[in-house]
């Protein structure tokens, strides 16, 4: 495993990272008569297997499920080895003023410290969400990130980031200067946040990790198991194919090995419910680019279909 800084926190973090939703609650594609979510037992040995491979940065959520309970109990003697990144939501979009959204953000970091099992979360992300002029209001009102502060002065957080879902908002969110990172969606397909974002970032010191990699797995073999509404979407990456199988990497090692090849970028977020698709994507980890050949033929992969690029839209789990 290769390890990269993330931005101006400082932390030494694993180029590939484990993303935990399916371990929690029912997410993205599935091939056919795969179980739902993993049995506890198999979870934790998924954990385990992850930690020992040199994978030091677990991402989740206090909305994926149990996620945050199944990590306390299976890493609880172990969490000297890895950065924990957890989430909560600022839910002003619920109707809450300032006040009250500030309390539910403490008793959240509460909550998840209890079910991590630990004293102190290294990075706490906001949630961010699809209302454009809510998300600017809370980035540059400030009053979200002076609750991280105190969470912060409390010793509970180390850093605070913000998981974004527009360009907007994650430009928004450097220009305050108080948001160390930011989780955004970044693939061959999606190329938004290449332009302004995290050239940005890179100059501002703000960490970027990148989640969506594999297009909530439409970017794996599983794409054939994607609904018929989604078709144009899986006609272009056949295209796509046509080009994987000129190289000596499977689909998802491509995906994954094209995020890498972006040096803002810190750490790539991968979800694995099975050890087969955790040990595929930590074996991206071992400095082999990929060629200018590659790069140049994957640049006409990128769509410019915000649907089709938001798996929100696709009505998946």
């Amino acid at each position: 495993m290769r390890y990269r800084i993330l931005g101006r926190t400082g932390l030494r973090v694993s180029e590939v990272s484990l993303g935990t939703v399916e371990l929690g609650m029912e997410y993205g594609l599935k091939a056919g008569g795969e179980p739902g979510v993993p049995a506890e037992s198999d979870a934790r040995i998924l954990l385990n297997r992850a930690i020992d491979s040199g994978v030091n940065f677990i991402d989740t959520a206090a909305l994926y499920g149990n996620s945050e309970e199944i990590i306390g109990r299976a890493l609880k003697g172990r969490r000297s080895e890895y950065v924990l990144a957890t989430k909560c939501v600022h839910r002003l979009e619920e109707g809450l003023d300032y006040a009250e959204s500030r309390r539910s953000i403490a008793t959240s970091i509460d909550r998840s410290l209890s079910r991590l099992q630990t004293d102190h979360i290294d990075l706490l992300q906001v949630h961010g969400r699809d209302l454009l002029e809510l998300e600017l209001r809370m980035i540059r009102d400030g009053e979200v990130m002076e609750e991280l502060d105190r969470a912060r002065e409390a010793g509970k957080v180390r850093f605070a980031g913000y998981s974004s879902y527009s360009e907007e908002a994650a430009l928004a969110a450097i220009e305050d200067g108080r948001w160390d990172t930011l989780q955004i969606p970044c693939n061959i397909l999606d190329r938004r946040y290449l332009v302004r974002v995290i050239p940005e970032a890179r100059r501002c010191g703000v960490g970027v990790i990148v989640r969506s990699a594999l297009l909530k797995g439409a970017l794996t073999e599983k794409s054939r198991f994607m609904p018929d509404r989604l078709k144009p979407l899986v006609a272009h990456i056949d295209r796509l194919v046509e080009i994987q199988t000129a190289t000596r990497f499977s689909l998802p090692e491509l995906a994954l090995r094209f995020v890498l090849s972006i040096p803002a970028v810190s750490t790539v977020i991968v979800g694995a419910d099975k050890i087969a698709y955790l040990d595929e994507a930590v074996s991206v980890s071992d400095g082999q680019g990929l060629s200018e050949e590659t790069l140049l033929a994957l640049e006409d992969m990128a769509l410019n279909d915000p649907y089709l690029l938001n798996p929100g839209n696709w009505g998946i789990p």
